[in-house]
């Protein structure tokens, strides 16, 4: 397994280079890139999108820094367009994001539900995820709790519905805990022959009298008067230790991405608690 960081976060405040610099300073090696991270698609509609975007001179940044890339994220309301726009506008997205993937080296694109009903979503995916293996990338969903992606028996489903060897999931057990799902290792074992990618961040129900109002996430789905309150990673309620040697035991060799969903002026706190913990997790071996 390798650790990567997502550049989501420090896109509020920092630019790519300057990113790249404070995960070198860590001791890491892999970024996951999100569109904020790249100059171009200066529209609304382009924004989270990658046709328009510098690609290359994203890669020549990133070859100096010696940075790999994980991962190429989708902006996350990209394909809960496709209800206002004509058949097919998901399938371009997602073949731009791919094509910017291969440039960068990055084996898989990351995509959202974005609230489509699944039988549209698996309509635009699947010609995507051809078109991926053609350019030798897997395209992952990753779960969210607030639409048909929460439950990992919903997102089996998807998975199996697109058919392709091109197309997995992200397994977030943060966003399975949020969706009032037990994260590990029920979610886990529904979806284990699917996972391509790992998403880990801490999380917690929030307690306004523990927590500052800046950690408050979202709701518990189905529980609207209770919210997630967002930790490093070994202060949560998620099981991380029995999450990572699983993965170990299991064989996964992928990438296991930080995603702390801080204010981007905590970032490096977090980092640097996380960063350490992780890796002392990762370099153990599963018991023979």
């Amino acid at each position: 397994m390798r650790l990567a960081i997502s550049g989501q976060l420090l896109a509020q405040v920092h630019n790519l280079p300057q990113i790249l610099k404070v995960i070198r300073s860590l001791g890491v090696d892999a970024i996951e890139i999100w569109p904020e991270n790249i100059p171009g698609g200066d529209t609304h509609a382009e924004r989270g999108r990658y046709e328009r975007k510098d690609v290359l001179g994203t890669r020549e940044i990133l070859t100096a820094h010696e940075m790999s890339v994980a991962c190429v994220s989708l902006g996350f309301d990209v394909l809960g367009r496709c209800a206002e726009n004509d058949p097919g506008y998901g399938t371009d997205a997602i073949k731009g994001a791919v094509d910017a993937a291969a440039v960068l080296g990055a084996p898989l694109v990351n995509c959202y539900l974005a609230g489509l009903t699944t039988e549209r979503f698996v309509e635009e995916v699947r010609p995507a995820a051809e078109y991926a293996g053609s350019r030798e990338v897997t395209i992952v969903l990753e779960n969210e709790a607030h639409d048909d992606s929460a439950l990992a028996s919903s997102v089996r489903s998807i998975v199996e519905a697109v058919g392709s060897s091109h197309f997995g999931t992200v397994y977030d057990p943060c966003n399975y805990y949020q969706a009032n799902e037990e994260p590990y290792p029920a979610a886990y074992e529904t979806v284990k022959n699917f996972v391509r990618y790992v998403h880990l961040k801490g999380g917690c129900h929030y307690d306004p009298e523990r927590r500052s109002n800046a950690h408050r996430g979202g709701a518990l789905r189905g529980r609207e008067d209770r919210y997630i309150g967002y930790t490093s990673i070994p202060e949560g309620a998620i099981n991380s230790d029995g999450v990572l040697l699983r993965l170990t035991q299991d064989g996964y060799t992928g990438f296991v991405t930080l995603e702390p969903h801080v204010p981007p002026q905590k970032a490096l706190e977090y980092y640097q608690v996380e960063v350490p913990y992780v890796l002392s997790r990762l370099r153990q071996e599963a018991p023979a």
